[in-house]
């Protein structure tokens, strides 16, 4: 299985990492339904499920991190059953820390859907879908600029991002793991109770084949004004997938 590292907040770097487990369920939604209960894909709404579950049971999370020590060679990661190799930023120590962290992490409560912070979080999925780009700077601005047409926030607020085809417990371990990021500004973020409600809104990315964009705040009200962005919502994944063919891969650069 492949896990693509992402960013989160103002500042934020693109990584890549395989991660492949053994014995552990993986969810995966190709499907771009979207709910008429709040207004999520399928595919959404397992990434929220995924992060609530990473909350309540971060002991559980260390246990699946814990499988991969086998597969490093320094900061090689060689997907089990595949002849990839994946050049990481610090190698097995990255998730050393993160298996530290959550079996010292306090379970926190679930995020609650917020749909102003939905709508900001599409905003941005629709705009890179078209344009090709990355980061967390959009033609709005930052995630702070973004939601204002949606509603005010209370507490902090950030954003993570997501590049690449993978399921939602791939995302949400590449989050946890944090290779490459000094702060760990991801993984704090993602098992904050500082954090209440989010927003999720995956789309097509042109490069990485699809991108997800997950908004947090301690509270959010809503304008009951806000309406969704126009444009193609949720687009299929048109990216490639991964075969199986000898190669040698280094994680995107940092931006």
């Amino acid at each position: 299985m492949k896990v693509r590292l992402a960013a989160v907040a103002s500042l934020c770097c693109v990584l890549t990492l395989i991660v492949s487990f053994s014995n552990s369920p993986t969810i995966r939604s190709q499907t771009t339904r979207v709910s008429s209960s709040n207004g999520l894909s399928p595919a959404e709404q397992d990434l929220l499920n995924e992060i609530n579950l990473a909350r309540a049971q971060p002991k559980v999370y260390a246990s699946y991190l814990e499988q991969l020590k086998p597969l490093f060679n320094g900061k090689a990661y060689k997907v089990a059953g595949q002849d990839e190799v994946i050049t990481t930023e610090e190698g097995w120590s990255a998730v050393e820390d993160a298996i530290k962290f959550l079996r010292a992490a306090k379970p926190q409560g679930p995020l609650n859907l917020s749909n102003g912070l939905r709508l900001a979080a599409q905003a941005h999925s629709m705009e890179q879908s078209g344009t090709g780009a990355t980061g967390h700077k959009g033609g709005s601005g930052l995630v702070e600029e973004r939601v204002k047409p949606f509603g005010t926030w209370q507490g902090g607020i950030g954003e993570n991002l997501s590049y690449g085809d993978e399921s939602a417990r791939e995302r949400v371990l590449t989050w946890l793991i944090d290779d490459g990021v000094a702060s760990r500004g991801h993984r704090k973020r993602l098992l904050s109770g500082d954090y209440n409600v989010a927003g999720l809104a995956c789309a097509s990315h042109p490069e990485f084949g699809k991108m997800c964009v997950l908004t947090l705040a301690g509270g959010f009200r809503d304008l009951t004004t806000a309406k969704s962005p126009t444009g193609n919502e949720n687009k299929s994944n048109s990216g490639a997938k991964n075969t199986n063919k000898s190669k040698t891969t280094t994680k995107p650069p940092s931006f």
